[in-house]
C-alpha cells in the first residue's frame, strides 16, 4: 500500500459525504492508490480488517462487511460546476469480492472515468500529505480542515474562505444550525487543538501545524457586535523546503492522456461571487 497520499487540488473543494471517522479513511487510503490506474486489487482482509482489528472472520461475516464497505464507497458523489456546464457523477464504478485458489478474499475497486481525473489531474498543482499521519488525526473536522491547510504547507496562510463562510462551512460540514459559538466551542478549537499540540508525557505525536491560528472576517457595516461573520483565514508556520522534501513523491506524475478541466467544486450563485472566490484562490 501506498504511504503518501496525493492528488489534485480542486478535490480539497469538495464537499465529502457525510461518512464516518473511519469511512473517511478508508477512502483516503483508496485515493493514495489512485495513480496510473483507476481499477485497484487488494486483499480483502489487508484492506479492510485492518482498520476494524478483526482479521478471523468466516465467509459469511467477510461477505457481509464488504457489503457494507461498497454501500459507503458507491454513495460518494461529485459535483461542481464550471462557467455555464454543471457536473454530477459517482466516485466509484464498481466494487467486486472474490477469493483466489487459496481462499484469500480479493477486492476489486474500479474509480469512475471523471473521478480518476479530478484526482489525478496534477498539472494545476496538487496536495500531497502522509496517510499514516491522516489517520493518526481525531474527528472528522479536523480531517477535513488538515487536507486544506496542507495545500498551502508552503505559504502558511490559507484565504480561500476569508469572503465565504458559508463554502467554509460547507467544505467543513458543519451544521447549519450551529451558531457561531457552537462553531468556535465545538469544531474550531477543538480542530486547532488536535492539528497543533505540542508532544509532552502523554502525547508523542508530532506537530502537524506549528503556530496554527485562525481570524475569522466581519463585515463592519453589518448589524450586531463586531459585525457578521463573512469569512475566516488560516496561519500557521510554513514548512521549510527540507520538511516538504520529506513527503516529496518518489517519481514525478505522469502526462495523462486526458485532461478535464475542473477549475471549482462548488456552486456560485452569481459570476460576481465566482470571480472574487477565484480572485482570493490566487493568492
Amino acid at each position: 500500500m501506498s504511504d503518501l497520499v496525493v492528488y489534485g487540488n480542486d478535490f480539497n473543494f469538495m464537499p465529502l459525504p457525510k461518512i464516518t471517522e473511519l469511512e473517511i479513511d478508508i477512502f483516503m487510503k483508496i485515493i493514495s492508490e489512485l495513480k496510473e490506474n483507476r481499477e485497484l486489487e487488494y486483499s480483502f482482509i489487508e484492506f479492510y480488517f485492518d482498520f476494524y482489528h478483526e482479521r478471523h472472520k468466516s465467509i459469511s461475516e467477510t461477505a457481509e462487511a464488504f457489503y457494507k464497505l461498497a454501500d459507503n464507497l458507491l454513495s460518494f458523489k461529485v459535483k461542481y460546476s464550471v462557467e455555464n456546464r454543471h457536473y454530477a457523477f459517482i466516485c466509484f464504478e464498481k466494487l467486486k469480492l472474490e477469493y483466489s485458489d487459496d481462499g484469500e478474499p480479493i477486492m476489486k475497486i474500479k474509480a469512475q472515468e471523471d473521478f480518476f481525473d479530478l484526482i489525478t489531474n496534477l498539472q494545476l498543482g496538487f496536495t500531497q500529505f502522509e496517510l499514516k499521519e491522516f489517520i493518526g488525526i481525531k474527528g472528522k473536522y479536523a480531517k477535513n480542515l488538515y487536507r486544506l491547510l496542507k495545500q498551502f504547507r508552503a505559504t502558511g496562510k490559507v484565504f480561500v474562505y476569508q469572503n465565504d463562510w458559508q463554502g467554509f462551512c460547507k467544505i467543513m460540514q458543519i451544521p447549519t444550525s450551529y451558531k457561531m459559538c457552537a462553531i468556535d466551542e465545538r469544531i474550531l478549537k477543538p480542530c486547532i487543538a488536535e492539528l497543533s499540540t505540542e508532544p509532552n508525557l502523554f502525547n508523542d505525536k508530532q506537530v502537524i501545524f506549528k503556530n496554527l491560528t485562525y481570524k475569522k472576517i466581519k463585515d463592519k457595516m453589518g448589524r450586531g457586535r463586531g459585525g457578521k461573520v463573512i469569512g475566516i483565514e488560516f496561519y500557521f508556520t510554513a514548512e521549510t523546503r527540507a520538511e516538504i522534501s520529506e513527503t516529496k513523491q518518489e517519481q514525478e506524475p505522469k502526462e495523462k492522456p486526458k485532461k478535464i478541466a475542473v477549475t471549482e467544486t462548488i456552486y456560485f450563485e452569481t459570476e460576481q461571487e465566482k470571480r472574487e472566490y477565484l480572485a482570493n484562490r490566487k493568492r
